[in-house]
């Protein structure tokens, strides 16, 4: 049993929906049985829930809303985060959430990005940097 969270207006957060996944689960019968140990391990660590604490760098009224599902089988499930609270939420979502592919880089040779300077002297950079993140979990219970 879920139990959904909201806030004085009515807002709803964490996990807000779940839906069966049509696709069925198949044991991972296809992959040869050293894959099949090592997925059975990760599903197992992915699904463990732990409690984290979501922060948006764009500030308290940004939120992130998106599906979560891994595995064939695995319900779909919508979750809607809001900056500052702390939610119990499957390892591999944040896993998914914190992966540092998910961060633009800043490319070199641009004078500004999105109106905003890359650098005070609005000089271009001299190489590629990394970006900065937008959405981020902080662990509190893991």
């Amino acid at each position: 049993m879920n139990i959904t969270l909201a806030t004085a207006a009515g807002e709803q957060h964490g996990l807000i929906n779940s839906i069966p996944n049509r696709v069925t689960e198949d044991g991972f019968k296809s992959m040869s049985p050293e894959n099949k140990v090592k997925l059975e391990k990760e599903r197992k660590e992915d699904n463990r829930i732990v409690t984290a604490e979501y922060i948006n760098s764009r500030g308290q009224n940004e939120r992130l809303t998106m599906a979560y599902c891994k595995y064939a089988g695995d319900p779909i499930k919508q979750f809607n985060f809001i900056p500052g609270q702390k939610y119990d939420v499957p390892l591999g979502l944040v896993k998914q959430v914190n992966d540092p592919a998910r961060i633009a880089p800043k490319r070199a040779g641009l004078l500004s990005l999105d109106g905003n300077p890359i650098k005070k002297d609005e000089s271009p950079t001299e190489k590629d940097l990394s970006g900065d993140w937008i959405h981020r979990f902080v662990a509190t219970g893991f």
